[in-house]
């Protein structure tokens, strides 16, 4: 894949790694989780045929290569971020994939009528709801903070990461890692700054996954496995979603990509994201 930068209103320099061919029938747009990046992406995407779709992976607002001013971090600020891609790259039938926060994310995007966008995946993710799991906004902050990482030596993370994951290629051991820089003392620093982390946690917070849900405007594909919420709303919705339960890790898209892979090569040679 190729490494791009690309100039967005405000004053934006946002990354994306870019995969292109010709006449493709899709373009596939993916969203990465909560503190995580573009790199992550990588084992799926190997696994789609060359041919078969336009791939564009972003490192949202603060993560990655991105810019990181300083400002709001809502939802609403990062899907204005993701539809000012679309509109300066002229993307076309697409289908927004997003992981976990990534996945709430483009649910969120979807909910307006976009005739650009043809369907929404959700791994692990475009159901969260974190006022069903925590008794306060306060609580949730508390428990979902994310450990201070800042100063470790470069190869004890990667030796840590390896070790948390053996069952992960490299290609993903790298794309976790590359949520970190790394100094001229070999020593990491996230690049997803605490302040902004819990900017984005507050806005998930705020966030009514539900009332998205129920007014996606396109086919949705649910690949879950470690949420649980209550869907059960569905049966009786004008939505047309459709859920698989999986076991693995909360990113199994980097553990599992074939199986990953599999699931959403049934529904698009289905024709599951055609109107």
């Amino acid at each position: 894949m190729n490494s791009k930068y690309i100039e967005l209103p405000d004053n934006l320099r946002l990354h994306y790694l870019e995969r292109t061919t010709r006449n493709p029938d899709y373009t596939l747009l993916f969203l990465h989780g909560l503190s995580s990046s573009s790199y992550l992406w990588v084992p799926l995407v190997k696994e789609f045929e060359s041919d078969i779709a336009d791939i564009y992976c972003l490192d949202l607002r603060g993560h990655g290569l991105t810019d990181k001013p300083e400002g709001n971090y809502s939802l609403e600020t990062l899907a204005n971020d993701v539809h000012n891609f679309i509109k300066k790259k002229n993307l076309k039938n697409i289908i927004m994939i997003g992981q976990s926060m990534g996945g709430d994310l483009g649910v969120s995007i979807c909910q307006k009528v976009n005739e650009r966008i043809v369907g929404c995946i959700g791994i692990d993710g475009g159901a969260i709801n974190l006022k069903e799991n925590f008794e306060s906004k306060k609580v949730a902050l508390e428990k979902l903070r994310p450990p201070d990482l800042d100063g470790m030596d470069k190869d004890v993370m990667l030796t840590r990461l390896r070790k948390n994951w053996p069952d992960w290629s490299e290609d993903a051991i790298m794309g976790q890692f590359s949520i970190f820089s790394v100094n001229k003392d070999n020593k990491i620093t996230k690049r997803l700054s605490l302040i902004n982390h819990l900017k984005i946690l507050e806005s998930l917070w705020e966030n009514d996954s539900i009332s998205n849900l129920k007014n996606i405007k396109v086919p949705l594909l649910l690949i879950l496995v470690k949420y649980n919420t209550d869907l059960t709303f569905i049966k009786d919705s004008n939505v047309r979603i459709d859920i698989e339960r999986v076991n693995g890790d909360h990113d199994i898209h980097a553990q599992k990509p074939k199986l990953v892979h599999k699931i959403i090569e049934k529904r698009i040679n289905g024709k599951f994201f055609e109107k």
